[in-house]
Parts: structure tokens; C-alpha cells; sequence
């Protein structure tokens, strides 16, 4: 049977930053001492850090998008 920390549940959250200060400091101090819980952190940390790149991208992408808009809209409409 393999060793299933009741902790992984909540690598997610942490690694995402939406934990609570509390909960934040009591996974990291969990965290340091559990082989588990630092393995779904190494695993999950870089699919959340492209997943903050591609926010980053198409927030930039639909700001321009949307800056462009009045434009078109205008050209549009004296055609």
C-alpha cells in the first residue's frame, strides 16, 4: 500500500499561492519534511509558472485586442 499524505491535497493551492497565511505557513513547514509533498511541488511548479506566462499573454493579447476595437468598429460603420 503506498503512503498517501493528507497534505497533497493541498500542493495545488499552495503552489498556486491562493493559501491563506495560516495554511500557507503550516504546508511549508509540513512540506519540509515530507517526500511526498515536495514531489508534487517540483511536479506541479512549472506547469503553474507557464500557466502564469500564458495569463500574462492573453491578458497583454486582449488589452490590445480591445484598444483596437473603437477602430474597427468605426471603420466599419462608415463603409
Amino acid at each position: 500500500m503506498t503512503y498517501a499524505c493528507p497534505y497533497t491535497v493541498t500542493v495545488g493551492a499552495y503552489v498556486l499561492g491562493v493559501l491563506c497565511a495560516r495554511e500557507n505557513t503550516e504546508f511549508r513547514q509540513h512540506a519540509v519534511g515530507c517526500p511526498s509533498c515536495q514531489r508534487e511541488i517540483a511536479e506541479l511548479t512549472p506547469t503553474v509558472r507557464l500557466l502564469a506566462i500564458l495569463k500574462t499573454e492573453t491578458h497583454e493579447a486582449n488589452r490590445r485586442a480591445i484598444s483596437r476595437e473603437p477602430e474597427r468598429t468605426r471603420g466599419e460603420l462608415s463603409r
